[in-house]
């Protein structure tokens, strides 16, 4: 399975994080993927913040000229 070299959307990676959620509230899996949920999670939380900080940055320049 290959990765794309696709920018995500603050949504989608909302979206992302809320199934990893779901996967995990269920209490089915097992602590391994649970593990590695997890630490996707992790990724897309990063993720998602940098984005948020851009948009915030890019705001404070547009109001401060």
């Amino acid at each position: 399975m290959s990765k794309k070299n696709t920018v995500k959307s603050f949504e989608d990676l909302f979206e992302q994080l809320e199934s990893i959620v779901e996967k995990m509230d269920t209490g089915e899996i097992e602590l391994e993927e649970s593990l590695a949920l997890f630490e996707e999670g992790i990724s897309i939380v990063k993720e998602g913040k940098k984005k948020l900080d851009e948009a915030e940055l890019k705001i404070k320049k547009l109001t401060h000229k």
